[in-house]
């Protein structure tokens, strides 16, 4: 069986343009143990960010911990694939794992976590995130969760997540706890908003891509631009009446 495709259902789904996977059938790639959910819905995705300084650093804690996660994306924007997309119930999302698929973003997030060399580097002030500090992820990183947010949203993924965006309220798009994600809801999902204070910025990215339509470069300033400074979300009012002229 194909390594560099999504296992989605026990089948090989090649990966859209611009997306690279490597799976669990290559040596090497760990696959998490697993309760079953063959036959149910898979209706969520889950972004998260890991608190560590590598993809391999990140297995190794997760093991410990004895969470677990489907997709793992290292600084360069490549992913390991680690569980099935549609059979495997990964601990990674308490209540929401029935029913989502989790990405794991490898980025050290704390700016003590920095050291010299590294491919992050970029600390912005950030209300929302824990300690009010933020690394930014890279431009690589971003972009790959925004193709994959295209990808796995679309028929060609074989799964039933919508592109909604569960941290959207009018024109405000939330970048930190969202009261009502406790509950099970299709769509994308930052961890933020029912966990730890991490994926919201990757969200805030992949929608400026996709429903904004800005290039990468643009996307990645204006995410940073906008998620500087403010606490709980960010308004994106201007942009949608852009969209809507268009």
């Amino acid at each position: 069986m194909s390594e560099r495709a999504f296992i989605v259902a026990g089948k090989p789904i090649d990966p859209s343009p611009g997306l690279d996977v490597l799976n669990f059938n290559a040596a090497g790639v760990h696959r998490f143990r697993c309760r079953d959910r063959v036959g149910k819905p898979v209706t969520e995705l889950v972004i998260h960010e890991t608190v560590t300084r590598s993809a391999e650093e990140t297995v190794a804690v997760l093991k410990k911990r004895r969470l677990s996660v489907h997709l793992i994306l290292d600084e360069h924007g490549r992913f390991t694939q680690h569980g099935d997309l549609a059979n495997d119930n990964l601990a990674h999302a308490s209540q929401h794992n029935v029913a989502s698929v989790g990405i794991e973003v490898v980025n050290p997030y704390y700016p003590s976590y920095l050291k010299p060399g590294m491919p992050w580097s970029t600390v912005i002030d950030a209300p929302w995130a824990h300690k009010k500090k933020y690394v930014l992820p890279t431009p690589a990183q971003a972009e790959a969760v925004a193709r994959f947010v295209e990808w796995v949203t679309s028929p060609a993924s074989c799964l039933a997540i919508p592109r909604m965006w569960i941290g959207l309220a009018g024109a405000k798009l939330a970048m930190a706890e969202v009261g009502s994600a406790a509950k099970l809801k299709p769509g994308v999902y930052a961890h933020h908003y029912f966990g730890h204070a991490d994926g919201s910025l990757l969200v805030l990215y992949a929608w400026l891509r996709l429903e904004a339509g800005l290039a990468s470069e643009a996307a990645f300033a204006e995410a940073v631009r906008r998620g500087t400074g403010v606490r709980w979300n960010v308004d994106l009012a201007d942009l949608i009446t852009a969209a809507k002229k268009e």
